[in-house]
């Protein structure tokens, strides 16, 4: 969804500094499955390396991207005019990737896509309903309810949209954060519920504001040292889980969508660029607004269920799994996935 030019309340630099982190989120979401699913990120309590380590503190510097990308969204849809047709496009958008992309694998031989059986092939039928993306599924829900949502948040006062807010991150939060073993309603913020959450916060931050996170030097602190929290709790289950076997689960719970520390350092870099002044008549400004509308066309191309698992390898992660210069290919690897991404994303607009 391209951000609304006229929106109330808005000036043409904070559009432009949320186009700007939409391009960052993306790309640290394509970072993040680069070392995921190339194997350079492994369980800590397999792996206490020093490289191991390190990608592990990238991967949370960039875990809190996918709930900045909602937070803009809310942001923006409490006060944009929903339309049918947007939500069209962007089931036609998601078609698009998760239909051609298979076809075009079984024309050229690509991956396994000859050996799909019916059941795989319904997943590029029926995206939406079958999961294929899970953001996308997701977020389209999301999208169908902002003309109930949106005006139901403006119905509620001040006080009772903050008592919603505190019951719902109580539920998907709060427990979650601290329990030691599994819950089996927690989907780790991979679900329309965490999503729904995030757009109330966003809603709130549009129309009331967070005092806690003004200041651009106050809310890249709360971002670094919530970063640090998410490494650190990890990083000590880890060694933990090697030593003596426990704590294995809540190892991998601070990486999570909707741990408290990740949705506090979300909100936090949220902040940053909502305050950042922006020139906008410089080059580099320019090329990444233009290259926001197609973001989410970056993420449908290389998470599409045919390469989701082989692009990192096309892009050389074998050569530099446990070498310190994986940092170097997977800044490559983002730059080629945007290339691409960006080039056939407008090309489909185009069309």
């Amino acid at each position: 969804i391209r951000l609304p030019t006229n929106v109330k309340g808005g000036g043409m630099k904070r559009q432009t500094n949320f186009e700007i982190l939409r391009v960052l989120a993306m790309a640290m979401i394509v970072a993040m499955h680069f070392m995921l699913k190339g194997g350079i990120a492994v369980p800590m309590s397999d792996d206490g390396s020093a490289v191991n380590y390190l990608a592990w503190i990238i991967e949370a510097l960039c875990i809190v991207a996918v709930n900045c990308y909602v937070l803009i969204s809310g942001y923006f849809l409490i006060e944009t005019e929903w339309k049918l047709k947007k939500l069209i496009s962007l089931v036609a958008q998601v078609l698009f990737y998760s239909l051609l992309v298979p076809l075009v694998c079984l024309l050229m031989g690509i991956g396994d896509v000859a050996k799909w059986t019916v059941y795989e092939w319904i997943f590029a039928v029926l995206p939406l309903q079958m999961d294929h993306y899970w953001f996308a599924t997701s977020y389209v829900l999301l999208f169908m309810l902002v003309p109930v949502l949106a005006p139901g948040v403006k119905q509620l006062s001040k006080k009772q949209l903050q008592i919603t807010i505190g019951v719902l991150l109580f539920y998907y939060c709060v427990i979650k954060s601290l329990s030691p073993i599994l819950l089996s309603t927690d989907n780790y913020g991979y679900d329309l519920g965490w999503f729904i959450c995030l757009f109330l916060i966003a809603a709130y931050i549009r129309l009331y504001g967070i005092p806690f996170f003004e200041g651009i030097k106050k809310s890249i602190s709360i971002y670094l040292v919530n970063c640090a929290g998410i490494f650190g709790i990890s990083a000590i289950a880890g060694f933990i889980c090697r030593k003596t076997g426990a704590l294995k689960y809540y190892m991998d719970m601070p990486y999570c969508y909707n741990y408290f520390l990740t949705l506090i350092g979300s909100v936090a870099l949220f902040y940053v660029f909502k305050q950042m002044k922006v020139k906008e008549e410089g080059v580099v400004t320019t090329l990444l607004c233009r290259m926001a509308p197609y973001t989410f066309g970056v993420y449908l191309l290389h998470e599409n269920l045919a390469i989701r698992n082989l692009w990192p390898a096309w892009l050389g992660v074998e050569g530099v799994k446990g070498r310190p210069l994986f940092v170097l290919q997977m800044l490559f690897a983002v730059v080629i996935v945007f290339a691409f991404g960006i080039v056939i994303d407008f090309v489909r607009m185009k069309l």
